[in-house]
C-alpha cells in the first residue's frame, strides 16, 4: 500500500524532534552546579571572615567607645541646669510617680529626673548640669533619663 501524506509527515517530524538531553546528563549537570555553588559559597565566606575591616583595626574602633556612660557625649544630647532635689514621696502610696529627683531651675518649670546609670542622690542640693535623653512622660512636664552630670560652681 502506498503511504498517505499524513503518515509521511509524522515520520519526518519524528526524525526532526529528538530529546534535547538525556536525563542522566541533566542529573550530572545539576549535581555539578550544586557542588560548584557550595564551593564558591564556602570560599567567599572564608575570604570575608579573614579579611580585616576596611576602616582600620577593629580593636581601635572599640577602644574609642566610652568606658562608661558619663564619658559619652554623643548619646546624651539633652541638657538642663539647676539644683537637684529629692522628689517628695506621693501622699497616697498607690499614686503613680515618675522619676526619683527634681531639677529645680530658676524661672522655669522643674525637670523630673530618673537614671539607671548615675546615682542622683550624690548630687542632691548641688547646682549641676545634667545631660540625658528626654522620655515620654505621663504626668511630668519634662522627664529626663540622666546619663551624665557635671557639677557647677
Amino acid at each position: 500500500m502506498d503511504e498517505t501524506p499524513v503518515s509521511s509527515e509524522k515520520k519526518e517530524k519524528s526524525k526532526l524532534i529528538k530529546p534535547f538531553m538525556a536525563t542522566s546528563n541533566l542529573n550530572k549537570i545539576l549535581i555539578a552546579a550544586i557542588g560548584i555553588s557550595i564551593l564558591l559559597g564556602v570560599s567567599t565566606g572564608y575570604v570575608l571572615a579573614t579579611k580585616s575591616p576596611s576602616n582600620g583595626n577593629l580593636a581601635d574602633s572599640i577602644a574609642k567607645t566610652p568606658k562608661n556612660p558619663e564619658q559619652d557625649k554623643k548619646t546624651f544630647r539633652d541638657f538642663a541646669e539647676g539644683t537637684i532635689k529629692k522628689k517628695p514621696e506621693p501622699k497616697n502610696n498607690q499614686e503613680y510617680s515618675e522619676g526619683t529627683h527634681l531639677l529645680e531651675r530658676e524661672g522655669a518649670l522643674p525637670v523630673t529626673l530618673t537614671s539607671s546609670v548615675v546615682d542622683l542622690s550624690q548630687y542632691e542640693n548641688k547646682k549641676v548640669k545634667v545631660f540625658g535623653e528626654t522620655q515620654k512622660a505621663i504626668k511630668a512636664g519634662w522627664l529626663m533619663d540622666v546619663g551624665r552630670v557635671e557639677e557647677l560652681n
